[in-house]
C-alpha cells in the first residue's frame, strides 16, 4: 500500500485529494494519508482541516508515503519539488482515468493531470507541472517543470515550454512557439511566436503587458 501525502493545504490540495478520489478506484494500492501545510501557509482545507498532518517542515516521512505537491502557484510548487527530492521523498503522478496521453509521451514525475485533457505522440514532460482539467496538447510539445495550465488550455504543435509559467483559462499557444520561463499568460491570450521571461502576455494577438524587455519573439 501506497499512503499520498498530499504537500499543501490550500483549493489546489483539496482539486488533488478530489482527484485522488477518483485515481484509487482503479489503484487501489494508494491511499490518502493526509495535507502538509507547505512552510506554515494557513491554507484553506475547509472541511478537510481535520486531515491536515502538520507542517511540512515538521514532517519525517514514513515507509510506503509518496507525494503530490497540490500547490497552484508555479514558483511555490517549484520550491516544494526541490525541497522534498532533496529529503528523498517519493513522488508520484495523479492522471485522471479520463484523460488520453498518448503511449509515447514521455512523462517526468510530481505531475498533475485532471480530467479530460489530451497529451499526443512525441510530447515531453518534464517535473511538478500542473494541468488543471480539459488542457489539449499537440504533437511534439516539450514542457519543463513547474508549470500551471488553467483549464482549457490548448498547445498546438511542436509547442516549446519553458518552467515555472502561469497559462490562463482558455489561453492557446499557437504552433511551434517558444514561451520561456516565469511567464503569465492571462485568460483567453493567444501566442503566437512566443515570449522570453517573465512576461505578462495579453490580447489576441498576445503582447508583453508588464512593461519589461521580455515580448514578443
Amino acid at each position: 500500500m501506497r499512503n499520498v501525502v498530499i504537500i499543501g493545504n490550500s483549493v489546489a490540495a483539496r482539486e488533488c485529494r478530489w482527484l485522488l478520489d477518483e485515481i484509487v478506484q482503479r489503484e487501489p494500492d494508494l491511499a490518502f494519508k493526509g495535507f502538509l501545510a507547505f512552510e506554515g501557509y494557513a491554507g484553506d482545507l475547509r472541511g478537510l482541516s481535520h486531515l491536515q498532518l502538520g507542517n511540512d517542515d515538521d514532517y519525517a516521512p514514513e515507509s510506503g508515503d509518496v507525494f503530490v505537491i497540490g500547490i497552484g502557484e508555479p514558483k511555490l510548487r517549484q520550491k516544494a519539488f526541490d525541497k522534498w527530492k532533496q529529503r528523498g521523498a517519493a513522488f508520484i503522478n495523479l492522471i485522471h482515468p479520463f484523460t488520453r496521453i498518448h503511449q509515447d509521451v514521455q512523462i517526468g514525475e510530481a505531475n498533475i493531470v485532471s480530467c479530460a485533457c489530451s497529451i499526443a505522440c512525441g510530447s515531453v514532460i518534464g517535473n511538478a507541472n500542473y494541468l488543471n482539467g480539459a488542457i489539449i496538447l499537440g504533437h511534439d510539445v516539450r514542457i519543463g517543470n513547474a508549470n500551471f495550465f488553467a483549464p482549457g488550455v490548448i498547445a498546438i504543435g511542436e509547442v516549446s515550454i519553458g518552467s515555472r509559467n502561469s497559462f490562463g483559462v482558455r489561453s492557446t499557444v499557437l504552433a511551434k512557439a517558444k514561451v520561456g520561463n516565469g511567464n503569465v499568460i492571462a485568460p483567453g491570450a493567444v501566442i503566437y511566436k512566443g515570449c522570453r521571461n517573465n512576461a505578462i502576455m495579453a490580447g489576441n494577438p498576445a503582447c508583453d503587458i508588464s512593461g519589461s524587455s521580455s515580448g514578443m519573439m
